[in-house]
């Protein structure tokens, strides 16, 4: 059903995507005000809470920020996604308004419902939970809010879908024109949608969802926002790194001092950040491997993906000649 709907045109599925969108955060803004009046500060409890994992190790303070801090990068992942889409936007000041709005309403909703959670179900319940935000939404007024999230989740799911397929057979296809994928994926149908890319996004995103049928829905979404995060995070590396060499060679600064140095400073916070992240994601080295991998795969793959730039370059110099 994807496919069809992305097969007839960029347009058409970012309107269904915007819908969604709207529709998300909408429960989110309805999650927010409902929990607001259910919210006691009491429930907090102390400061924080030691916890135990299913395999009996006590975590401190220390170790849950640890283990929450993929979990949390993994909701602005993507917030960077409408610069993928830049070359079909009318203005390159909507990609940036785009992206501020995108980074702004992120924090706004990860706040509320992360703060107003923990004021509505007591520590021991909120451990238990599989499912937070119903929970916390069926303690603030009765049976029918866990329904009314399913529901929310599913066109959040729907809308996330459309989104990410999207996003991920442009990468391919925007490649592809610069010569560094194979040139069968620039083409495009009559609806201007790369058909190709398309198809391959939507057969590899099947395949990997199939692969976490095993085990309870808590398990597999933390399997795979932990192999997405991390898989994210080698480019999230690789950028502040170049910005640090940029920075120390002063390649692309005029007598800008003060530029110089505060992106230099930026850049060595991104870095210990990124590498933090990828050390946290290290513990279960299964999963790590796996989304580490999923990046490594391309640098194996690039030798045979980057003869076209090398075809279309021999071309040119020989029509040069």
């Amino acid at each position: 059903g994807t496919h069809i709907i992305l097969t007839n045109g960029v347009s058409g599925a970012g309107k269904l995507n915007f819908l969604a969108t709207t529709t998300k955060v909408t429960g989110f803004l309805l999650f927010i005000v409902v929990t607001l009046f259910a919210f006691e500060a009491s429930k907090f409890g102390q400061w924080y809470t030691p916890m135990i994992d299913k395999s009996g190790v006590s975590h401190g303070l220390l170790s849950q920020v640890n283990l929450a801090a993929l979990t949390t990068l993994w909701a602005f992942i993507g917030i960077e996604s409408a610069v993928l889409l830049s070359n079909r936007a009318t203005s390159p000041k909507t990609v940036k308004r785009a992206t501020v709005a995108g980074l702004l309403i992120t924090v706004a909703i990860y706040l509320g419902i992360t703060i107003l959670t923990m004021g509505v179900l007591h520590v021991d319940k909120l451990q238990a939970s599989e499912r937070p935000l119903a929970d916390a939404l069926n303690a603030a007024m009765g049976h029918g809010g866990g329904k009314l999230m399913a529901l929310l989740a599913l066109t959040s799911l729907f809308g996330s879908i459309l989104g990410w397929i999207l996003l991920s057979s442009e990468v391919p296809y925007q490649a592809a024109k610069e010569g560094f994928f194979p040139s069968f994926f620039t083409k495009t149908n009559k609806k201007g949608s790369p058909i190709y890319s398309l198809r391959l996004t939507n057969i590899m995103s099947q395949v990997f969802l199939f692969s976490t049928l095993s085990g309870t829905i808590a398990e597999a979404y933390t399997f795979v926002i932990t192999v997405s995060t991390l898989a994210y995070l080698i480019p999230y590396l690789v950028s502040p790194i170049f910005q640090l060499k940029l920075v120390a060679t002063g390649e692309t600064y005029k007598n800008e001092m003060r530029a110089r140095i505060t992106d230099g400073i930026v850049a060595v916070i991104a870095i210990c950040y990124a590498l933090w992240v990828i050390k946290t994601g290290a513990s279960d080295i299964k999963t790590f491997l796996l989304g580490i991998g999923l990046f490594v795969i391309g640098f194996a793959f690039y030798p045979l993906m980057n003869r076209d730039e090398k075809k279309n370059n021999e071309k040119k110099n020989g029509q040069v000649a």
